[in-house]
């Protein structure tokens, strides 16, 4: 029902865009809503819970009222309807390719119950490990205080700056978060005083670390949100989808404000105005002033992948669309955001939004199966926490610099869930318990009933 849902929604939304282009936003908004309410099973996929929020927060309402208010961003002027309809085809075809990777796809089963062995017995080890990496991991950012607890805007003329801010910056920083996330999850199975103080002191650190006078907002959203996916993804759809929908929506551009325009006079307009939601906007804005370029096959997305590596580093500078003159010529503002399925059209054409919608949402399939509130605190499970985090600013736009983000929490994950487990100790199953869980049971039984009496 929800799938067959999906395809007449896009037919709808499709035939609404081509009569007015805030009409087909406005049926995107409507079809992303439904389906966040028909997405309420537990054995449903969280990446679509994910995909529809974050569908809702950049590419629906948000370009609706600019493009009926006849807003423009970065001095570029009022776009005409025709950029603003097949910018929203791109997006149709994104939206087309998640939901076809879903088909056929059989239900996700029920999350079984955690193992005593599973539960972490014997965590204080853990605790430990985790509390002196976040620890360390904090004690890092004053290597390079400048990149940490200075005000953002201040960028200094050092060609290595973007390593510099990977290494002393960005990892340290949600090493910090993933170890806080890990000992919040560890101290809500353990309930004991140690896992709460721990926890606790680890919170301390991370809202230190992660203070938004200075941190990409990207950070505080990979670091964080895993452990509310882990929380609430399964039991309380809603819930997630709202405090996501809220975060960035209200809180993001409080955030920016607080961060940047305040300390250096740039002024912010309310939402939906903000220009944390001028991604629609970027992509029309290009297909209008732009020329159309040469096929890219693959090469645009391999570009904005790289944006964060040096110059002599980036893969392919040539094709990195927000170097055209054209946009130099057209846009005040050359740290544009581009979302990936924009990227895809120039590589690919029409084919590419819906191929790289494929892509993903296989790709995610995989995700999804490994995520389980109840499951083990692996690396593996944190790792599928943070892919599902990554994925709110990859949608948005990996010019913005998402791969380092993305990558340096993935390290994160990995740093912190090989410290959850590594002196776990082997707790031993009841006989009854193993044969139970091997499905044997019926035939022990049998066997037990035709022995002879002792």
């Amino acid at each position: 029902m929800r799938t067959l849902t999906f395809w007449c929604g896009i037919a709808a939304a499709l035939l609404c865009g081509l009569v007015d282009p805030v009409w087909g936003y406005g049926a995107v908004f409507v079809l992303a809503a439904v389906q966040l309410s028909m997405l309420g099973a537990a054995g449903d996929s969280v990446f679509l819970l994910i995909h529809y929020t974050v569908v809702l927060i950049y590419f629906s309402l948000a370009p609706a009222m600019q493009i009926a208010a006849d807003v423009d961003f970065w001095e570029v002027g009022i776009l005409g309807s025709a950029a603003h309809t097949q910018a929203l085809m791109l997006l149709l075809l994104y939206m087309a390719g998640v939901e076809a990777a879903r088909l056929g796809m059989p239900a996700q089963p029920p999350a079984r119950a955690l193992r005593g062995a599973d539960r972490g017995a014997g965590v204080a080890h853990p605790f430990l490990l985790l509390l002196s990496c976040s620890l360390a991991a904090f004690a890092a950012l004053f290597i390079r205080p400048d990149l940490n607890f200075v005000a953002r805007g201040v960028v200094a003329d050092d060609d290595s700056l973007p390593i510099d801010f990977i290494v002393y910056s960005t990892i340290p920083k949600l090493v910090v978060l993933m170890c806080f996330v890990a000992l919040a999850i560890h101290a809500v199975r353990q309930r004991t005083l140690g896992a709460w103080c721990a926890a606790g002191l680890a919170f301390a650190l991370a809202a230190l670390a992660a203070n938004p006078v200075n941190t990409a907002r990207q950070i505080i959203l990979i670091g964080l949100l895993p452990l509310l996916i882990h929380a609430i993804a399964r039991s309380h759809r809603w819930t997630l989808a709202a405090v996501v929908f809220g975060a960035i929506a209200g809180l993001g551009p409080v955030l920016n404000l607080i961060s940047r325009d305040a300390m250096w006079g740039a002024g912010l307009e309310s939402f939906p105005f903000s220009q944390d939601f001028d991604a629609m906007f970027v992509i029309a804005g290009l297909l209008e002033r732009a020329p159309s370029p040469d096929a890219g096959l693959g090469r645009y997305l391999l570009s904005a992948v790289s944006f964060f590596l040096p110059r002599d580093l980036k893969m392919f500078p040539g094709f990195d669309p927000l170097g055209w003159s054209a946009v130099a010529a057209n846009f005040s503002q050359r740290n544009l955001s581009l979302p990936p399925f924009a990227t895809a059209y120039f590589d690919f054409g029409l084919l590419g939004p819906a191929l790289l919608g494929l892509a993903i949402s296989a790709g995610f399939r995989w995700v999804d199966r490994i995520v389980d509130p109840r499951r083990a605190l692996t690396a593996t499970y944190l790792c599928a926490l943070v892919m599902l985090a990554a994925y709110v600013p990859f949608m948005r736009g990996p010019i913005l610099g998402w791969g380092p983000f993305a990558a340096s929490g993935l390290i994160a994950a990995l740093v912190a869930g090989s410290l959850s487990s590594w002196f776990r100790r082997t707790v031993h199953i009841p006989v009854r318990e193993a044969v139970r869980e091997t499905g044997a049971e019926p035939a022990l039984d049998a066997a037990r009933a035709g022995a002879p009496a002792a």
